[in-house]
């Protein structure tokens, strides 16, 4: 197995994150790649068999619609003009065409129907093989349709479905390749102040995680409880309002 889909964040420090995001949530530093300002131009830090991607916020430039997020997803494929044309046919708003980049790489960005900006490329994010263990979890409070919507457009296909009280869908679990991105399609964690976007992250001590997180300074927002499916789990937010769940969780593989 290899992670093929991995949540991006921008910090207002990015220097500053990642040693935090080291120290707090353990992660390692896998690359860092400087800017000449001293800002972070990319960056990936790894925890066990999940990785995620870092850079510096900068302020917005129309060309770039990643300078106007500070959050958002990328996923390594094999065929990025294949799958542009298929979210292009099923309306999805592209946000870049398809290019080269200087680092080898073919890519593409497109919005989903949520507003969450998405890249798709070859870059492989130096992922590790193994059991992925770090996923992007996505608020969908206002499109029912939007499971169907990710796999018509973007090729995910669902792997768990969990209705709620009211018969409707309530968590979804898709995947592409050998990697997950969770969606909460009502109030959740991860929409509490208007933030869309979380990580989810499966640990095998969540108290333990939080006991040394709390110690550097993470907000707590809720802690390590025992949840009704039997996974342990916390909820807490970083340096700079992140929002972090770690939980025994193990998604379908």
């Amino acid at each position: 197995m290899k992670p093929t889909i991995f949540p991006v964040l921008r910090y207002k420090d990015a220097p500053a994150a990642i040693e935090w995001l080291c120290r707090a949530f353990l992660f390692e530093k896998q690359v860092v790649f400087p800017a000449p300002d001293g800002t972070v131009a990319h960056a990936e830090l790894r925890r066990d068999g999940g990785v995620i991607g870092i850079s510096s916020a900068t302020p917005p430039v129309a060309t770039n619609p990643w300078s106007s997020v500070l959050q958002g997803v990328y996923v390594t494929i094999d065929d990025v003009d294949a799958h542009h044309a298929r979210a292009q046919s099923a309306g999805a708003r592209i946000a870049i065409s398809p290019y080269d980049t200087h680092y080898g790489s073919r890519e593409y960005s497109a919005w989903d129907v949520q507003g969450h900006l998405w890249g798709f490329g070859t870059y492989p994010m130096g992922s590790p093989s193994g059991e992925p263990r770090v996923f992007p979890e996505l608020s969908y409070r206002h499109e029912p349709d939007a499971v169907a919507w990710l796999t018509r457009a973007f090729g995910l296909h669902p792997a768990v479905q969990i209705p709620g009280p009211d018969g409707k869908l309530l968590h979804v679990e898709m995947r592409l390749g050998d990697s997950t991105v969770m969606l909460n399609l009502g109030d959740s964690q991860s929409s509490q102040d208007g933030r869309t976007q979380a990580i989810s992250v499966r640990v095998d001590d969540p108290d333990a995680l939080f006991a040394g997180a709390t110690k550097e300074g993470a907000v707590v927002v809720q802690a390590p409880a025992t949840t009704h499916y039997g996974a342990r789990s916390c909820w807490l937010r970083d340096l700079e309002g992140f929002l972090w769940g770690f939980s025994t969780y193990r998604p379908q593989l």
